[in-house]
Formats: structure tokens, C-alpha cells, sequence
């Protein structure tokens, strides 16, 4: 068969799930192709490809050009088989009884997704497969039917690069995207994953990740496939604990593969000696993020549960170690005010971030702070009006028009302000109460792309490939933040 997997657009970051999908079709004999949206090579994509599965994959505030793009292809022709998974259908499965979608998947695709391509290449039913929702299926099953969570990694085959290496600026992009394992333990508010991990109750460990050695192999063909000058490492948090599995990647990762690298981190797990062993792997950058400069917004609201004191002393760490830092803070909380989020930025400055994005709160659908904005009437919880990007304005209710331009004035110039902290006062005294979000866009772009290239993934491009790199960065992030 043929398969048509579509894409809103292309940022930096691999399309890991796409890539995975493609990888597990092709294994069956089936062919893949890629549609990105933006391009508006759809209807092309439709013509010239002829497929006989469209698949998307969207999380909630992107899922509205899917549901246009379905239609789409269902107006070219309704007997093109069209499937959705990623997040948003995951937590709204209700949508396949609303939208011409023939099927959707929970949860993992990993083990779904064969069957699936299975069952429609010998036209039968599929109905009976767990994670796969239909119309059918849905009114009968409740719960929904779901598989055990997979925990052994090193079988899935090693990711379709070339379905988006071929055809897109990725290809010549020299960082490439990696995830050794999946799932994260904690249960931060603002995070689907607390909510995943009870959807998955009793159906596995909430962590696995693949073998050193499988992780070397994949890395090593990558590495002699593509222009590979940096690695980052996707995982939620990387390392868990300071391990057997630390000590073998700090040995045999700078030896076999020996790319300079990325990873995200937790403040309160990261100590003086995973560290070294990270640099002693190859680490250059670290994110880890901060959310909240407040203890009681950070800790009761968000439940990160991490002390000021344990975060500056892991950011100290980095400092000392010559290791950029990367961080993510929230602003526009619910229940919060502008003070807050300048004490946010204020933490970050005591921490010597080197970038970071301040985006505003968007409610994920059946997170905890989803709920909680709910219950307060801050949200109506009409997820469908959801912006794509979190640097637009607050979709809260609690937020007056002058709070919203204020959020977002400090949100765009929070970046510029830790790339140089002595316009700290001009910024939050004066500067973020002028109507001027669209020349702060700029700087914010100019300032990220500077600290991206030459702090957080430094790496050499000729002179051409920088120009396109800007252009296309900017087009992106324009986009992003367009209404």
C-alpha cells in the first residue's frame, strides 16, 4: 500500500514518530511519502502519490489543520483510508464520531500501527485491534481498549530519515533528533504525561529506554548516512539516576559515535557526577527547566516539588562546569500576576540561564492545570480556539487586554533580557508596556538565533546554508506567531 503521512511544518527537531511509523510501514513492503502543509503541496501530494492511507498526528492547538487537511483529502476521495493519532486524539477520542476520520490510535502506535496496515492491506476488520478507535468501536468500548505499554526498545526499527532527509531543509540541517527511551515518572501539572501514565495504569513500567548498544548502533549509522555535527538527545529527562547505563554510554558513546550532544535534564536529579560523566560523553548544552520563579506557584500550583535553592545549585553546577544552559519558564499562570512572572525572569537571571523560551500557559487537554483553570473559570475549556503558539495572547479569562500585551511583551523580551541582564529594569519598567510586540518579535528572533547557533547547538554552516537557515527560521517563528 501506500501511505501519505502529513505535517503541519518542519521545525529543527526530527519528526521522531513519523520517522518511527515509516520505518515499521516500510518493514511490511508498504511505501511512504511526506506532505507539509505549509508548502501547500497537498492536493499535489494526493494527485501525483495516489495513497491509500493519509495519516496525521497532532497534539491540541496544531490539531485544526489536520482536521482541515482531512478534509481535504476526503473531498479528493473518500475512499482514501485516513487515520489520526498523537496527543490530541489520545485525550479527545470523541473526535471520530465528529470529524470524517476512519480511525484514530490511542496511546502508543508502536505494535497498533502494524497490525492496523495488517488488517486494512487484507481488507478485514479492525475493530478488534487495542488503540485503534473506530466509529464502531467507540460506542461499544468503555473503556477504550488498550495494549500494554511497550517496554523493550532495541527491536523497533532504527528511524525513516530519508522520508524527510530527502525532500526537506532536515536533510542539511547537521543536528539531528534521538530519544532513547520514553516516559516520564513525574506528574507536573501542565504536562499530559501524568495523565498518559494513568491511561497506561497496570499496563507496564512507566519508563523504558533501549540498550547502550542499540543507541551506539543507530547513532553510528546515522552518523555515516547523514552530516551529523550535533545530537539532541529528546528524552524528557535523560537520566533518571546515576546508573550502569551512565557509565557504559560515558564509555562507549565518545568512542563509537563521539558527536557533541544535547539532553534535558531535571535540576533536582542532575549531581556533580552525572555531570561529568554527560561532559565526559560529549554533553555541550543542558536544558532543564524552570517554570516558576515562585516556590508556592512552582510547587503547589505546578508540583515540580523542587526547592530555589536546588535549582540555582544545579545551575551553579553547569556554570562551573562550562556547560550553556537551556530553560523553560511558564508565565500567565492561572491565579497568577505580572509579579510573578518578573520573579521568574529574576530566577533565571540568578541563574545565569543562557537561553530561554517564557511561554504563556496553554491548558493541555485533561491536564491537571487544564482542570484547574476550568474550576476557576478562567478557561472555558473550548480547546478547539487554542493558538499554536504559546507566545500569543493568554486565551485566560482572568487576564484583562493590558495584562495579555504586558505577558506577551515580557514573554518575547525575557530572552533578549538574559542574553544581556542589564536591561532588566528598561525592559520590565517601561519597555514591555509599549505597544510594540511585533518589533520585540524581531529582537527575540534575532537574540534566540544567535544563542541557538553559537551557544545551545554550535555548529558550522557555509555561508548560503546560514542565510536559508535564517530566512526559513524566521518565516517559521512568524508563523508561529501569527493569529
Amino acid at each position: 500500500m501506500k501511505i501519505l503521512f502529513v505535517i503541519k511544518d518542519l521545525e529543527y527537531i526530527d519528526p521522531m514518530g513519523i520517522m518511527l511509523l515509516s520505518a515499521l510501514a516500510k518493514k511490511k513492503g508498504h511505501r511512504t511519502d511526506v506532505s507539509v502543509l505549509a508548502r501547500g503541496d497537498l492536493k499535489d501530494k494526493l494527485s501525483l502519490f495516489s495513497p491509500d492511507i493519509v495519516a496525521f498526528s497532532a497534539k491540541t492547538g496544531e490539531h485544526k489543520y489536520y482536521l482541515a487537511a482531512n478534509a481535504t483529502v476526503k473531498s479528493v476521495s473518500k475512499n482514501i483510508f485516513t487515520v489520526i493519532g498523537g496527543p490530541h486524539a489520545t485525550f479527545f477520542p470523541e473526535i471520530i464520531e465528529k470529524y470524517p476520520f476512519d480511525a484514530l490510535c490511542v496511546g502508543e502506535g508502536d505494535d497498533a500501527w502494524p497490525e492496523l496496515l495488517d488488517a486494512l492491506e487484507k481488507k478485514g476488520s479492525i475493530d478488534s485491534i487495542p488503540n485503534i478507535v473506530t466509529k464502531d468501536n467507540f460506542k461499544k468500548s468503555a473503556p477504550l481498549p488498550i495494549r500494554n505499554r511497550r517496554t523493550h526498545l532495541d527491536d523497533l526499527p532504527f528511524l525513516d530519515r530519508e522520508l524527510f532527509y530527502a525532500s526537506t531543509r532536515l536533510g542539511r540541517f547537521p543536528m539531528r533528533s534521538f530519544m532513547v527511551g520514553r516516559g516520564c515518572p513525574y506528574k507536573c501539572t501542565y504536562c499530559f504525561n501524568h495523565k498518559y501514565n494513568l491511561l497506561y495504569k497496570g499496563k507496564g513500567t512507566l519508563v523504558s529506554r533501549m540498550s547502550v548498544e542499540r543507541v551506539v548502533a543507530e547513532l553510528k549509522e546515522l552518523k555515516k548516512n547523514y552530516d551529523t555535527q550535533f545530537i539532541k538527545f529528546y528524552d524528557d529527562i535523560f537520566i533518571l539516576k546515576d546508573d550502569e547505563w551512565l557509565d557504559e554510554f560515558s564509555e562507549k558513546y565518545p568512542r563509537e559515535v563521539g558527536v557533541p550532544f544535547h539532553c534535558l535534564m531535571r535540576a533536582n536529579l542532575l549531581t556533580e557526577s552525572i555531570l561529568l560523566k554527560l561532559k565526559k560523553a560529549g554533553l555541550k548544552t543542558l536544558s532543564m527547566s524552570i517554570e516558576s520563579g515562585s516556590d508556592r506557584i512552582r510547587n503547589e500550583v505546578l508540583k515540580r516539588n523542587m526547592t530555589r535553592e536546588t535549582m540555582t545549585a544545579a545551575f551553579d553546577l553547569c556554570h562551573k562546569h562550562g556547560i550553556p544552559t537551556f530553560s523553560n519558564t511558564i508565565f500567565a499562570i492561572p491565579g497568577t500576576t505580572l509579579k510573578e512572572d518578573i520573579e521568574s525572569l529574576d530566577l533565571n537571571l540568578r541563574c545565569r540561564v543562557t537561553l530561554g523560551e517564557f511561554p504563556l500557559f496553554f491548558p493541555y487537554p485533561e491536564t491537571e492545570l487544564a482542570k484547574y483553570a476550568i474550576e476557576r473559570g478562567d478557561f472555558d475549556g473550548d480547546f478547539d480556539k487554542l493558538h499554536m503558539s504559546y507566545q500569543s495572547a493568554s486565551p485566560l479569562k482572568c487576564f484583562s487586554d493590558k495584562e495579555k500585551l504586558l505577558q506577551q511583551n515580557l514573554s518575547l523580551l525575557s530572552t533578549v533580557c538574559l542574553w544581556k541582564p542589564s536591561l532588566r529594569d528598561l525592559i520590565v519598567n517601561r519597555l514591555i508596556k509599549l505597544p510594540f510586540t511585533r518589533t520585540y518579535f524581531v529582537a527575540y528572533f534575532l537574540v534566540k538565533a544567535y544563542l541557538v547557533k553559537t551557544r545551545i547547538y554550535p555548529m558550522k554552516f557555509s555561508f548560503i546554508n546560514t542565510l536559508k537557515g535564517i530566512y526559513e527560521s524566521f518565516t517559521l517563528e512568524k508563523f508561529k506567531h501569527s493569529e
